[in-house]
């Protein structure tokens, strides 16, 4: 069966973010892969040590033994990834960039992947701006270092002018919430 890794990068839960991404994830079953989301803030994962263990071995493996090996596990498995996070201070969540920078293993020193076929990605952004252009840099830039990883870039959706507990939910938002569910049906398309 096809398989999604989902991250969800934003701290709270029931959040904007994850009812997007739980979207994303009811479009992806309904085409019929089998979903793994990882909560970032309930795991334990530290950040990149720069031992070069990974460079060293010629290995997609880590020589940090934390939560992050069953991500790595899922991904390797996985034809798709999702990634779903909030932009806090004009940028992806710390939880988020944590992540990013463990898949250091999936690149060599001239920033080629290192799996063994490209994949999937797709990214979920949402922001309390109501501009979708600000930030943009830093998304494409984010988006961008995934391709070097190994990823092909399917879309990456922004959702603005939302903040739980400020501003109505996304769940209000019924274009969006289909944006989102698209997203996770056509999450390998060409």
């Amino acid at each position: 069966m096809n398989s999604v890794t989902a991250i969800l990068g934003s701290p709270r839960r029931e959040s904007n973010t994850e009812i997007l991404l739980n979207e994303a994830l009811r479009g992806a079953k309904d085409r019929g892969f089998s979903v793994n989301t990882f909560y970032l803030n309930e795991m334990s994962i530290k950040g990149c040590q720069a031992c070069y263990f990974c460079k060293e071995n010629n290995t997609t493996d880590c020589a940090v033994t934390d939560d992050m090996n069953e991500i790595y596990s899922s991904i390797k498995k996985s034809e798709a990834l999702i990634i779903a996070t909030p932009v806090y201070f004009g940028g992806v969540t710390a939880q988020t960039k944590l992540f990013a920078d463990r898949m250091f293993p999936f690149i060599d020193l001239n920033v080629r992947t290192l799996l063994n076929e490209r994949k999937k990605v797709s990214f979920i952004f949402t922001q309390n701006q109501p501009h979708p252009f600000l930030f943009r840099k830093s998304m494409d830039s984010f988006a961008e270092m995934f391709g070097y990883i190994g990823f092909d870039t399917i879309e990456i959706l922004t959702a603005c002018g939302l903040d739980k507990g400020y501003k109505p939910m996304v769940s209000e938002n019924k274009e969006i919430l289909k944006k989102a569910y698209d997203l996770g049906l056509n999450i390998c398309n060409d």
